[in-house]
């Protein structure tokens, strides 16, 4: 049940749906509550290699938050991502932590990788407990907490165990990977996007974030009614993700991609300007990023029958093999990070590029597998 506790928490009233006819792309829906199923988990396994496998994004319904859940985490959300500037600053992650790889906190105004409308508050699982939050979260962290374990010991461990049956593993070994606590970047994130001027909306191309690959295993998303989300599909085509109250939006990162050798491709996707009946909003999402352990090589998974029949156990990188610590550190300074908007080319004169202001590792920026529409 959610929190009857009186605590200055504003509402978040959901924006309108946007009544444009916008070209969706059409996502495999997974229901969780089939899983205890026998019957019902080898359909959802089957759904999922072919999520997986095509388009790299799914939907997920049958999750196991309710309702009035969501709706408190959202009014969290929103109440954390709209205070002011000075209140956030009190809570921003230090450049020292940034460079130790703790991603906790607010993120630093105006740093490296984001433009300035971007903002977000991050809370570790395996943080540490004396971290100070704002104070209107704290009456509501335990209960925030048990949706967090929910999501990575409950719906992620499903996901592995549906991962496991694809690739004929036993599922033990696969949740091996990811050990509860045996991850430092695994978090859950408040996040908005402000909207852009229109000189800002010139400089970014109108993108809030470029196109990109998530670098985890799993990205798991609460559904968001301001349309911004778009998934570059298998005939190289960018498509709308469609609003679909409390339901999940999942897609795949490089992890998965490289430790299935290229099986399941990490989707290319970015999150552009709203359709001009939602340009105006305020769009507030809640994300939680899985990660594997930090010391797993990140490397075709040695005991999958499928990968060695289907030929993805080599590795998509012969000169190098990064632990998960190693190549989130490597992702950070540009590896596989190339430009994927192509409909929207860059002009230097006239178009700042933040998510990759910085990068050291242009050589190597380029996909490891086919892009569709990326020659």
């Amino acid at each position: 049940m959610a929190s009857t506790i009186s605590c200055p928490i504003s509402k978040w009233i959901p924006a309108p749906s946007s009544k444009e006819r916008l070209d969706y792309i059409q996502l495999v829906n997974l229901d969780l509550s089939r899983f205890d199923d026998l019957e019902g988990r080898q359909e959802l396994a089957r759904d999922f290699y072919k999520a997986f496998t095509e388009e790299g994004f799914l939907t997920l319904s049958g999750h196991g938050i309710s309702e009035e859940v969501w709706a408190q985490q959202m009014d969290l959300a929103y109440t954390t991502m709209t205070l002011p500037p000075e209140e956030k600053a009190l809570y921003e992650v230090t450049p020292e932590e940034d460079k130790q790889g703790i991603y906790a906190g607010f993120k630093e105004a105006g740093g490296k990788g984001f433009h300035r409308e971007i903002d977000f508050y991050n809370m570790l699982l395996n943080g540490s407990k004396e971290r100070i939050h704002p104070p209107h979260l704290n009456p509501y962290m335990e209960e925030t907490r048990k949706v967090m374990l929910h999501v990575r010991d409950d719906i992620q461990r499903k996901l592995l165990i549906l991962l496991a049956m694809c690739l004929e593993m036993p599922e033990e070994e696969l949740l091996a990977t990811h050990k509860p606590g045996l991850s430092s970047s695994e978090y859950y994130r408040y996040m908005s996007y402000s909207p852009l001027s229109e000189e800002a909306t010139i400089k970014s191309r109108g993108l809030f974030m470029p196109g990109h690959a998530d670098w985890g295993t799993f990205s798991i998303l609460f559904s968001q009614p301001v349309c911004a989300l778009q998934v570059l599909d298998k005939t190289g085509v960018f498509k709308w993700v469609e609003y679909i109250p409390n339901v999940m939006i999942v897609n795949i990162g490089q992890c998965l991609e490289l430790l299935t050798g290229g099986l399941f491709r990490a989707t290319i996707h970015r999150v552009v300007t709203p359709p001009q009946d939602q340009k105006k909003e305020l769009r507030v999402g809640i994300f939680y990023f899985s990660r594997p352990n930090d010391d797993l090589l990140i490397e075709p998974l040695r005991n999958s029958p499928v990968l060695r029949r289907l030929g993805f156990d080599k590795p998509l990188d012969p000169n190098i093999t990064y632990t998960a610590t190693g190549f989130l550190e490597a992702k950070k300074n540009g590896y596989l990070k190339p430009d994927f908007d192509f409909d929207r080319p860059r002009d230097a004169k006239l178009h700042s590029d933040p998510f990759r202001e910085g990068d050291s590792f242009s050589v190597l920026a380029k996909p490891l597998v086919a892009v569709p529409g990326i020659s």
